[in-house]
């Protein structure tokens, strides 16, 4: 049996003394404490509950679907030398363009001003073949993979060290491989 402390916790779904559901708040209303109402897409996935005793909870109503639009984590770059040491930023399936600015998909902005502000480099990960590629950018600096100047298309194995610059260096690990990729736990087509 729970304390009274919890009770609230453990009520049967159809308990009179389970308050206001917060689901039905349009886009301009307020809910507790004056939080405005979440987008529908999230809403769909969890629920404001006010119980009798004026105490909120979230509830889970459904899991989020898997959705191939969201551009999951397949590997990550770690900066192990110069600014930002000790700083991850994730890389995605497809063309990873990597910079200084923050309009790229991979942005490096810990201050390093020899980094290229756009395309210093670009990071591919093929999810037919499963597989990294490093590609030079557009920019005049030059990066150098595992010690080898990077002036043409190169496989990127994972661990990998990439030189940015004589200041920053990272190292390239792959989540997704010939073991796992996304589309591996993606839901059937209809």
């Amino acid at each position: 049996m729970a304390s009274d402390k919890t009770k609230w916790i453990f009520e049967a779904e159809d308990s009179p003394a389970r308050g206001r559901d917060f689901t039905d708040l349009g886009p301009n209303e307020t809910g507790l404490l004056g939080v405005t109402a979440a987008p529908t897409a999230m809403l769909d996935a969890t629920r404001m509950v006010q119980v009798a005793d004026d105490r909120t909870r979230i509830e889970i109503v459904e899991a989020i679907p898997f959705e191939e639009e969201l551009d999951p984590v397949v590997g990550w770059l770690v900066v192990v030398k110069g600014p930002g040491l000790g700083r991850c930023v994730n890389i995605g399936a497809g063309m990873n363009i990597i910079g200084r600015e923050s309009t790229c998909r991979v942005a490096l902005p810990f201050g390093d001003m020899t980094i290229s502000g756009d395309d210093h480099l670009r990071i591919v990960y093929d999810d037919v073949s499963r597989s990294f590629l490093v590609v030079p950018g557009s920019g005049k600096n030059i990066t150098r993979l595992n010690g080898q100047v990077v002036t043409a298309t190169l496989p990127l194995p994972s661990h990998s060290t990439l030189e940015l610059s004589k200041k920053t260096t990272v190292r390239f690990v792959a989540f997704c491989n010939e073991d796992f990729d996304w589309g591996d736990i993606a839901p059937p087509e209809a």
